[in-house]
């Protein structure tokens, strides 16, 4: 699957956008604009963490206490698209990050946010533009992570080299991003380089538990370059570990097309 794969950022700083950055004024009205920003940076990292915790009431009053302080909020925008994702309201949520953006350009963190709500839809032209602008921004924390989304969405709109790029690219940056090498791997064993796969595998490996995925995968490698025991041994364990796995049911049919048994 896709869409789980993708990194929404929703937990790092709420309220350092540009728009929000305000110059303090000296004297009394700088101290209560200190104050509202501060209130209102509250705000918003609470209903960011009341998200995360899936509590949805608290969450919106939170966001709205936010929005009440400042309409034109970013941060308080972005986290209102959150919540309407988590609630299924896509209309709503897709309003709440264009006006983030429209306030805030370089509200990085709204953007990729943005492209992996446009992922979950299957707009993978427009979440792979998304995540294009986000990748530029060399500050944002998740950047790696930008880049492993948008080798995701280039592999579903049949981009396969621009995908192992930006996948490169996330790996040079986050050297132990492990699910960046996992595709990876999946991409070289479709391009028969079988070399290639097995190590970007074995990389994978060194960082992560066994998944369906890596199993199936490593069973197909291994039967390329004719490892019987080696075959044996990915597929018993996965389907010791996963007897419920579309991979397995995959790895089963494979085995039936050889003439093998279970």
């Amino acid at each position: 699957m896709l869409v789980w794969l993708l990194v929404a950022g929703c937990t790092t700083s709420t309220t350092t956008t540009s728009r929000t950055m305000t110059t303090a004024n000296a004297g009394e009205s700088g101290q209560t604009e200190r104050s509202r920003q501060e209130a209102l940076g509250n705000y918003v990292q609470l209903g960011l963490g009341y998200i995360g915790r899936g509590n949805r009431d608290l969450a919106r009053r939170s966001l709205l206490r936010a929005l009440e302080i400042d309409g034109k909020s970013p941060a308080a925008h972005n986290g209102m698209a959150l919540l309407y994702q988590l609630e299924h309201d896509p209309e709503r949520a897709e309003q709440h990050f264009q006006t983030a953006l429209r306030h805030d350009r370089g509200f990085t963190q709204a953007r990729n946010n943005y492209g992996v709500f446009l992922a979950s839809q299957e707009r993978y032209q427009d979440a792979y533009e998304q995540f294009q602008i986000a990748a530029d921004d060399v500050h944002y924390g998740l950047r790696p992570q930008v880049f492993l989304s948008l080798g995701l969405v280039a592999d579903q709109l049949g981009k396969s080299d621009l995908a192992r790029e930006a996948w490169e690219r996330a790996i040079a940056l986050q050297p132990d991003l492990d699910t960046a090498y996992l595709e990876l791997a999946e991409y070289h064993f479709q391009a028969e380089n079988y070399p290639q796969a097995k190590r970007y595998l074995a990389a994978y490996g060194r960082m992560a538990d066994p998944s369906a995925r890596s199993l199936w995968l490593s069973v197909r490698v291994e039967a390329a370059f004719g490892n019987t025991n080696g075959v044996a041994s990915k597929g018993l364990a996965l389907s010791k570990l996963f007897p419920y796995a579309a991979e397995t049911l995959e790895y089963q049919q494979w085995l039936e097309q050889r003439g093998e048994s279970r």
